[in-house]
């Protein structure tokens, strides 16, 4: 990139995308935890409650590449504000379950169509923001949006337990689609109705991605994000309270969920503070990629110390190692993305990152809890370990490929 100079305000403007993602998680997370417990209360069977659970993320992997070809067509300006309007009415189905009766299929059809929401907001958030990037300060934008990634889902999370038990299940509800609507209103009033920053890859922009040259950088990218995925947001997520169950775990005399939680609140963190500092590094970095190898070599051992943790010094010090580290694979893979795709090719790059990322967060949670319960947790944590230390070939390919490459820089 010869010019560099913004239209507008580059930062600003992903400061103010970031907001609306992180409202939209808000309202998300807000409902999630409440749905098991409430289900189970009004009789729904445990597997329709598997399939509620699992719905968004069924029907976000199928709409992720057409979220994808919206943004590129639309910019992310409109498909962000429709996603959390489509979020705010999946939401409303809850609340819709619990007077019209029918609770199952109206639970259902809400979180179906939340999915087709988030795909919106997820992948509008992360293409906008690489679109109002250039070389220079692509690592620094795009963390702002992952931190706010980050941080909206777990705070909803915390936010519609506090609701549920204060007030009610349905005005948890009726606060997550408020949130969620005043987020459309945000997206409509805040964000920018396309980029305007001078891109390196101007001539490329028609191209199909798998003629791109920097296809198989896009293929690393969508592969690492299943990874991690599939290891942190899958394996992780769904069989840490089992851990701490089993081993007798307990933090400030809390039961296992009460623990659970505050390590997951501990590793999200170091995750944010993370990528709040790689975003700035990695755009002075004169290889992104070289951050990849000591993060994946840290995240195996986060997983490893996990896997043997008898004790809570080593519980905590397992996550905090995951948490600093999968910041570090994820963000310099999707700062390279920006590098090797044009603008108008965000989207659709970014759908597949988001659709391969949703296929391991799918997987890792049945897989985790299958092996974990059947071979138990040790060898599961370790045979996590080991597929993230399987991945550093690529990671090595990807710096040489860099490093031969620096020059178009």
């Amino acid at each position: 990139m010869t010019a560099n100079t913004p239209t507008i305000d580059a930062a600003a403007a992903s400061r103010r995308i970031g907001l609306v993602t992180f409202i939209g998680g808000l309202g998300g997370g807000l409902v999630f935890p409440i749905l098991p417990a409430l289900g189970l209360q009004l009789g729904i069977a445990g597997g329709m409650i598997g399939l509620i659970l699992s719905a968004n993320r069924i029907t976000r992997m199928a709409f992720d590449p057409v979220a994808g070809r919206l943004v590129d067509r639309l910019g992310g300006k409109g498909p962000l504000a429709l996603g959390l309007v489509i979020e705010c009415i999946g939401i409303l189905g809850y609340s819709a379950g619990l007077h019209l009766g029918a609770p199952a299929w109206w639970f259902l059809g809400g979180r179906a169509l939340f999915g087709v929401g988030s795909a919106l907001l997820l992948v509008g958030a992360q293409a906008s923001v690489l679109g109002l990037s250039g070389d220079a300060d692509r690592g620094r934008l795009t963390a702002t949006v992952r931190i706010a990634m980050g941080l909206g889902l777990p705070g909803g999370l915390v936010l519609g337990g506090l609701i549920a038990d204060r007030a009610s299940d349905n005005t948890a509800f009726l606060v997550g689609a408020a949130l969620t609507l005043l987020g459309a209103l945000a997206a409509l009033r805040l964000v920018p109705s396309a980029a305007h920053r001078p891109h390196r890859h101007h001539g490329r922009q028609g191209l199909p991605l798998r003629q791109l040259p920097g296809f198989p950088v896009l293929v690393s990218a969508w592969g690492f994000n299943l990874l991690i995925f599939l290891s942190v947001q899958g394996v992780l997520l769904a069989t840490l309270v089992v851990l701490v169950h089993q081993r007798g775990l307990h933090l400030l005399g809390m039961a296992d969920q009460g623990t659970g939680g505050l390590v997951m609140a501990a590793m999200m963190a170091c995750s944010s503070l993370t990528a709040l500092t790689l975003g700035r590094w990695l755009d002075r970095l004169a290889l992104r990629s070289s951050v990849l190898l000591p993060a994946l070599v840290v995240l195996a051992t986060g997983f490893a110390l996990l896997g043997l943790a008898h004790d809570l010094r080593l519980l905590l010090l397992g996550a905090i190692l995951v948490g600093v580290s999968f910041n570090g694979v994820n963000l310099p893979m999707l700062v390279l993305l920006g590098d090797a795709t044009g603008a108008q090719q965000y989207g659709r790059a970014v759908g597949a990152y988001q659709l391969f990322g949703d296929v391991g967060g799918s997987i890792g949670p049945i897989a985790g809890l299958e092996v974990g319960l059947h071979f138990g947790l040790l060898p599961t944590y370790l045979a996590v370990g080991a597929l993230v230390l399987a991945s550093i070939p690529a990671a090595v390919w990807i710096n040489r490929r860099e490093r031969s490459r620096t020059g178009d820089r």
